[in-house]
Order: C-alpha cells, then sequence, then structure tokens
C-alpha cells in the first residue's frame, strides 16, 4: 500500500505531468475493482512487444513506473 501526497512522486501528480507531455498516449483508470491501470501508447514504441498498443498495472505508480521506463520522465 503506498501512501499519496502532493510531492513530484504522487502518481497523481506524474501521470498529469505525463498525460501533458504526451498527449498521444491515453491512460485509462480501472474500469472495475479487479481490473487494472491501463495505458494506450501507439505501435512499436513497447520493447518487448513492438506490437502491442497496450501497458497496464494494478497501480498507477507502476503503470507510471512503466511509461516513464518508455518514454522517460517528463520535466516538472
Amino acid at each position: 500500500m503506498r501512501v499519496v501526497g502532493s510531492g513530484p512522486d504522487d502518481p497523481i501528480e506524474r501521470r498529469r505531468r505525463f498525460e501533458v507531455a504526451r498527449p498521444e498516449v491515453t491512460i485509462l483508470p480501472p474500469a472495475t475493482l479487479n481490473d487494472r491501470w491501463r495505458a494506450i501508447v501507439p505501435m512499436g514504441v513497447i520493447p518487448a512487444a513492438p506490437e502491442g498498443t497496450t501497458i497496464d498495472a494494478w497501480q498507477l505508480a507502476d503503470l507510471m513506473d512503466q511509461v516513464d521506463a518508455i518514454f522517460g520522465q517528463p520535466s516538472a
């Protein structure tokens, strides 16, 4: 479990900065309690799956770690 704060490492703030910097990526919240966070990305950007267009994770912070690893962290 993670505590959500208001610092630069807060996953909600990271998502906001990422969405501003990368409008071509759509981040979707879980649709149900048993669903995952998803990022819809352009084809060819996922190194392990070049034909894939979806990255997912149970926690927003984990999803942000994945998209930051692929796209880099946007400036504050």
